[in-house]
């Protein structure tokens, strides 16, 4: 947007993080406590004595912001929705929600009946996938016709693999092994459970497999992680997985993969799947599990039904027993990411949105 287009804007971080100094090189950032000061210990305790909630800071904050009589207020995640809401009820601001969520994650921040009233507050919403599109018609009564379709999307440009001297004997991965890799953040949504189980139906159905499972987003020392290399030393497998921490570079990681598996139970349309679609990974992922199975229908990759570790493990020793099909789905995989679904063809339909209810005001 700073480089193509001619908007002004601002930056309203829900939280602190590690991305703050990359939000800050493209304009003004504010973090939502800071604009509160709720994090202060006078205001803790003001808080506490006068009952204050969340939604009076919530109130405080758009107060505030909304003096800069801006245009529109773009929500970059469900979780913004109350902010939205707010910014629309007291002060007439167009808004537009991104949702990148679906129906575990939108039950878990918000009752149906909130979600339905308020999405019905904002201007438009964009889906980054048919799966979340379908979703908010379905389950949460939005109206289809306020909902556009835009999906996630990777700077291919920015996608270029620069070496970090990573390779398999780093990892005590040996050559022949065929790598299969997993990531995101340890959880039950994203099927972090999963790892051992499908680690041991691939052990007792394929014993004659060299495989390595390497899951990037979270090391050893992750309360998660430690829990499933207990089962893993258990189940005698502990030599088969490897947990890399999240880095700013995955890149490098996910060129060691031969196939990338997706176990997630519910996940709109991962960054890291398209990742490693560009980087020619064929992909496996579960049956109505989210956005993905969306993608591998256009010929990136293959799906087991949902939580079919054994039909799963099919799937994996399939690729890993034929190069040509990998290189088939691989090359196919990114050719998709090419066509569909990179910063230059999605990022021009968003502004689109966005001009049309400035344009509006």
């Amino acid at each position: 947007m700073k480089t193509n287009t001619n908007l002004e804007f601002d930056i309203l971080l829900l939280g602190d993080g590690p991305l703050k100094a990359d939000f800050e090189l493209l304009g003004k950032t504010m973090v939502l406590s800071d604009i509160t000061r709720q994090h202060t210990y006078p205001v803790r305790i003001k808080k506490k004595l006068l009952s204050i909630n969340q939604q009076q800071l919530d109130k405080r904050a758009v107060s505030q912001l909304a003096k800069q009589k801006y245009d529109l207020v773009y929500g970059n995640t469900i979780a913004s929705l109350p902010l939205l809401s707010l910014f629309k009820k007291r002060h007439a601001v167009k808004t537009l929600c991104c949702i990148h969520e679906l129906s575990y994650v939108l039950n878990y921040f918000f009752s149906k009946a909130y979600l339905h009233e308020n999405l019905g507050l904002t201007d438009s919403i964009i889906a980054v996938s048919k799966a979340v599109k379908e979703n908010l018609v379905n389950e949460f009564n939005v109206p289809a016709e306020k909902i556009n379709l835009h999906y996630e999307f990777i700077a291919i440009e920015d996608a270029g693999v620069k070496s970090n001297n990573c390779g398999k004997a780093a990892l005590d991965i040996t050559e022949e092994a065929f790598v299969i890799g997993m990531g995101g953040t340890p959880e039950w949504r994203k099927g972090t459970d999963l790892v051992i189980p499908l680690a041991l139906k691939l052990t007792e159905q394929y014993p004659e497999l060299k495989f390595k499972i390497i899951w990037l987003g979270a090391g050893d020392n992750h309360p998660f992680v430690k829990q499933l290399l207990y089962d893993a030393r258990k189940c005698g497998i502990e030599n088969r997985l490897v947990f890399l921490e999240s880095t700013p570079e995955p890149l490098p990681f996910i060129k060691l993969f031969d196939v990338f598996v997706l176990l997630s139970r519910e996940d709109p349309f991962p960054l890291i799947v398209l990742e490693a679609a560009f980087l020619k990974k064929p992909v496996i992922a579960f049956e109505n599990s989210g956005g993905i199975p969306e993608l591998l229908k256009q010929g990136a990759g293959l799906a087991a039904p949902y939580l079919n570790i054994s039909k799963m493990a099919t799937l994996i020793y399939t690729l890993s027993q034929d190069a040509e099909l990998i290189a088939k789905t691989g090359n196919k995989a990114n050719q998709l990411v090419v066509d569909h679904y990179n910063t230059n063809v999605v990022a021009p339909g968003i502004y689109a949105e966005i001009n049309k209810l400035i344009e509006s005001v």
